[in-house]
């Protein structure tokens, strides 16, 4: 079940629709199970995540080298939330935007045969209401080391600050605390489909690979209620 927790916000994702971009074969594994996959963060492309941003890291430092410190501080915790933190956490993460992203098509959905998932904040938080699982959901905080948006004391944090360079991505995450005695490092989290699908749109092209069709027949076949719409991106270079 979604909880709150005073160390995550949900700002943005209030603020916008929420999209999922993805392969079709995911997809597929998504209509068929009603599960969505939670990985490990340290599974993730940025190796940086669950870890103390590195810019923060050489900011404290800094800090401590104008105070005329000598401080093991920030060397003591860094090391400590790299080995027992890092990788206590597995999420499921969607964009905040208003339209289609043309970037992250490209990146999620390839092959001429993508699809992206249309819901908001208010139904994703329904689709978790008989889980198991605690799940928390926060706005991913992009690091600005002029504004000190990243603060210690939260593991929280760690799971939901990525570099900058990342805050094209909009992001908003789900995520799972797991416990130091479980020896998963992913999830399959059972969810209501006809609360987490709102629309599903078709990769530009793929109405000419009878995508359409497919969709359409798991649709009736789950008796499940989403819209299926057409990308408007109309770009040769997906």
């Amino acid at each position: 079940m979604y909880k709150e927790h005073k160390d995550l916000s949900i700002e943005r994702a209030k603020q916008h629709h929420l999209w999922r971009y993805m392969d079709l074969w995911k997809f597929l594994k998504l209509i068929n199970s009603s599960k969505l996959y939670f990985p490990n963060l340290q599974d993730l492309g940025d190796q940086n995540e669950g870890k103390i941003p590195v810019d923060f890291f050489n900011w404290m430092i800094e800090q401590d080298k104008k105070n005329g410190k000598i401080d093991e501080f920030p060397y003591v915790y860094k090391k400590w939330m790299d080995k027992h933190m890092s990788n206590r956490a597995v999420v499921n993460s969607w964009s905040a935007y208003d339209d289609e992203s043309f970037a992250l098509w490209k990146m999620y959905a390839k092959d001429k045969l993508g699809v992206a998932i249309k819901t908001d904040i208010d139904n994703l938080i329904k689709a978790f209401k008989d889980t198991e699982e605690t799940i928390y959901i926060s706005d991913v905080n992009y690091l600005d080391i002029e504004k000190r948006n990243y603060k210690l004391g939260s593991p929280f944090n760690n799971y939901i600050t990525k570099n900058k360079y990342y805050e094209f991505e909009s992001e908003v995450r789900c995520l799972i605390l797991l416990e130091e005695k479980d020896d998963k490092d992913t999830k399959k989290i059972k969810v209501n489909l006809n609360n987490i699908i709102k629309e599903v749109y078709l990769s530009p092209f793929a109405f000419q690979t009878g995508l359409y069709d497919v969709i359409d027949f798991l649709k009736k076949k789950h008796k499940l209620i989403f819209k299926i719409k057409k990308s408007k991106i109309n770009d040769n270079w997906l």
